[in-house]
Parts: structure tokens; sequence; C-alpha cells
């Protein structure tokens, strides 16, 4: 029997306890539960938090496709897991099978928390197609248009280009035309063809007349 040291603190001290139930617990069963766990000195109950749907819960292996509903409240008064099992199935007219008592702070239960926490976080795997040999999405297709890139449209727009920036080049200098200096005097400047309509200088010109000494 325990003395009156070590009954004080056993009041003293907090116990963190869990509930699992493998069915919906609704407001009716919470209500029983509270008042049944009042003759532990009970100090905070939670809100059942209901997991995920899994095929196979940890702690319910004989169940399938279940959703568990966890209940962790703290009280002061030491608690026997496997007393409060049996009195919480008989209080709530269910199985022992469905319901699990342990204490919140066991590996065994901090291990599943951190298992159920990162399930819920875990990404599901990409359905990959193959690209080989298909068109191209409209996400992929290029924005210019494949005779905008090369060939004789786009060779056109890039001589008009040009001929923009020679124009803008010769209004800044003040030229009519930009001379080549590589080219001979007697031959037509750069530019000169019977497609512009342009004619060298040169070919203007008359007979040269010599005068004598």
């Amino acid at each position: 029997m325990a003395t009156l040291r070590e009954y004080i603190e056993q009041l003293q001290q907090k116990h963190d306890i869990r509930i699992k139930i493998a069915c919906e617990v609704s407001d009716e069963m919470m209500d029983k539960i509270e008042r049944h766990l009042e003759k532990y000195d009970v100090q905070k109950v939670n809100k059942p938090n209901k997991t995920i749907l899994q095929a196979r819960p940890l702690d319910f292996p004989n169940m399938d496709m279940a959703e568990v509903y966890i209940i962790d409240f703290t009280c002061h008064l030491p608690v026997s897991a496997g007393i409060l099992h049996q009195e919480l199935a008989k209080l709530l007219n269910i199985q022992e099978g469905m319901i699990v008592v342990r204490n919140a702070n066991e590996p065994r239960e901090v291990e599943a928390e951190q298992d159920e926490e990162a399930e819920k976080f875990k990404k599901k795997p990409e359905k990959l197609e193959a690209k080989l040999g298909t068109e191209y999405s409209k996400e992929e297709a290029a924005e210019q248009k494949a005779d905008e890139l090369y060939g004789d449209k786009f060779n056109t727009s890039f001589l008009k280009e040009l001929k923009k920036i020679s124009d803008s080049r010769r209004k800044e200098l003040g030229q009519k035309k930009v001379s080549d200096p590589d080219v001979p005097a007697s031959a037509p400047e750069i530019g000169d063809s019977k497609t512009t309509n342009k004619t060298s200088p040169v070919a203007n010109r008359g007979p040269v007349v010599m005068k004598g000494k």
C-alpha cells in the first residue's frame, strides 16, 4: 500500500493517456467518456482527432479500411490501461478489439504519430507518359512558326530589318548612301542593282576628255 507521501507525489504528477477507438465517436459517447474520466482527477480532455482512412490500422490489424478516433487526456491519478480499456468498452457498448488505451508517451505512440504525419505529406507518384514519337502539346509548342525562323520568309524579313538599320545609319551620318571603301571607283557601289532601280554614279558619268599639254 502506498504511503501518504507517495500518494501526494502521485497527485502532483501528470499522466498523459491516449484512447483509440476504431469507430465514429458521437457527442453522446464523448460525454460518457469525460464523465468516466473524472474519477482519475482528469485535468484536460481533447476532442477526438480522426486519422486518415487506413487499409490496416496499426492498432487494429483485423479491421479493413477503418478510420481511428484518438482522444488524449491528462489526469493526476495513475491509470491502469488494462482496467480503463475494459471500463470504456463496457461503457460505450463496443467490442474490446475496437478500443486501445495506452500511455501517450510510449515510444510506439510517438513513432506511430510521426508515421501518420509523414503519410499525410507523402507526394503521390506522377503519371509518366511517353514523349517520343508524339505531337507537341500546346504548352510545349514553340511560340514562333517554323517559317519565321528560317526559309525565304525569314530571309526577306531579315533583309528588310537590315535595310531599316542601314537607312537609319545613313540618316544619322547625313549621307544618301554609304560608300564601301573596298570597292574600286570604277565599280558600282553596294546596293546598285536592277532590282532596286539604283545605278552607280560612275555609270552616269560622260566620256572623259583629255586635255592636251
